[in-house]
């Protein structure tokens, strides 16, 4: 399979290990990348282009989006889509996807990831190592998940929402759109949209800068 990768930093390269435990010597990967050609490999997979170049290129089966900020993540797959390109579901084979859950397009599930069943999680999410998602969970488009956060059954975490590392979110509570919760925080409580939450419990510091 000839997968495209766009971005070669750190989440590419988590993003090319998945599809390399999932495809073996099937996978044919490339990378996009904006630093193009400055930047000549990732792991020793080659850049070939820039992002723009990619829009013109036919040669791939499928396209992952490996931009760990959520804001520019959403405007390359809303570009991506509008040129037609099909978008890739990467999973992990060390997770434990439910298989009463869904996946949206786009969407990556790191190792250790867990979806319980009849969890919603939409396109363009990151799933990071050792997360958990409950049953009955929404996440919507372009969320991230960091490593180590558990979300309790029935949450609901909005488009864009940044979960920091190890953050723990109660069961039933909603997490407004493209809110940032930081690292090691417990949220009780829904929490406004656009706004930086931290603490335990977490409690909003200050407002986020809207740009949509």
């Amino acid at each position: 399979m000839r997968i495209a990768i766009v971005g070669a930093g750190g989440h590419g390269k988590v993003a090319l290990d998945c599809l390399e435990r999932v495809h073996g010597k099937g996978l044919e990967a490339a990378f996009f990348d904006d630093a193009f050609p400055s930047l000549p490999d990732a792991l020793g997979v080659r850049v070939i282009g820039s992002i723009s170049a990619l829009l013109k290129d036919d040669r791939f089966d499928a396209v992952f989006v490996a931009i760990g900020d959520n804001r520019r993540r959403r405007q390359i797959t809303q570009r991506l889509q509008q040129a037609g390109k099909r978008l890739l579901t990467v999973v992990h084979p060390f997770t434990s996807i439910s298989s009463r859950a869904r996946l949206g397009a786009g969407t990556i599930a790191v190792a250790g990831t867990v979806v319980n069943a009849a969890a919603i999680v939409g396109g363009g999410v990151i799933l990071n190592t050792q997360c958990s998602v409950g049953h009955d969970v929404v996440v919507r488009d372009f969320a991230q998940v960091a490593p180590g956060v558990h979300v309790g059954g029935g949450a609901v975490v909005e488009e864009g929402v940044f979960l920091g590392i190890g953050a723990q979110v109660a069961p039933e509570v909603r997490i407004g759109a493209w809110a940032v919760v930081g690292a090691g925080s417990v949220v009780l409580e829904d929490l406004p949209a656009w706004t930086f939450c931290h603490g335990v419990p977490a409690r909003p510091v200050r407002d986020l800068e809207r740009w949509t």
